[in-house]
């Protein structure tokens, strides 16, 4: 899990069960925090014999990848209420994210050299159709020759000072790492934190897409990917 403040500090530490995660949680917990969980959390109780909900169907409609819903579909809001009985955390926001939708948006700028354009007080328009069919590096799922090179690359978005976050101790390096896949779910908290940050600012760039019913999801999103997702499903500005 990653730990940030909204002047971009941010710190990573590692929580192995849920139990873990919310001890950290209780220990770091703010009045008025964000609290972030990349698992599916409103609309999953439903979903039955479907695997995917509305504002899943959205994104993917997009390009933007979706793992199906399988397994446990109440831990997501179980998680939840566990975090919001915390004393601490009664006036605390707990929203769910998808840290691969954060990394699409992030490294589509990075490519096209419009990452800065996100700290500029203005809502414009930054992607376009082509992000529909772009695929970034494949950083989990990706054959072992290529997957560290694709970590790399992920690491020079992470670090990339359009975006500013202040690392507490320095971010892991790809290529020092004995395990990638821990690296990996470290990067994701990261991803996870940007769009936390730029959320807890009010930055016209973030933005939930979705309601209860659909499932909600707190992303990152220009005027173009706004109005595209606002086809299918509601958008919720800070």
């Amino acid at each position: 899990m990653a730990v940030a403040d909204t002047n971009r500090n941010i710190r990573v530490i590692l929580a192995n069960d849920d139990d873990e995660m919310l001890y950290l949680i209780r220990e770091n917990i703010e009045p008025e925090s964000l609290i972030l969980l990349d698992i599916g959390i409103e609309g999953c109780a439903e979903l039955k014999d479907k695997k995917f909900r509305a504002v899943d169907i959205a994104l993917a409609h997009q390009g933007i990848s979706i793992q199906p819903n399988t397994g446990d579909t109440n831990r997501g809001i179980d998680l939840k209420k566990r975090i919001q009985s915390i004393h601490s955390a009664k006036k605390a926001v707990v929203q769910e994210i998808y840290p691969y939708a954060i990394y699409k948006f992030l490294a589509y700028l990075k490519d096209r050299k419009l990452l800065q354009h996100l700290n500029l007080d203005k809502f414009d328009t930054l992607l376009d159709k082509g992000f529909v069919s772009y695929w970034p590096p494949k950083y989990k799922r990706e054959r072992k020759d290529k997957r560290l090179k694709s970590m790399e690359y992920l690491y020079s978005l992470l670090t990339d000072t359009n975006i500013g976050l202040n690392f507490q101790t320095p971010l892991n390096i790809p290529s020092a790492s004995s395990n990638l896949n821990q690296l990996g779910d470290e990067y994701d908290a990261c991803l996870g934190a940007i769009v936390g940050i730029y959320f807890a600012n009010n930055s016209s760039y973030a933005c939930i897409a979705g309601d209860a019913k659909s499932g909600n999801i707190l992303l990152l999103a220009d005027q173009w990917l706004s109005g595209q997702l606002g086809k299918e499903v509601s958008i919720e500005k800070p």
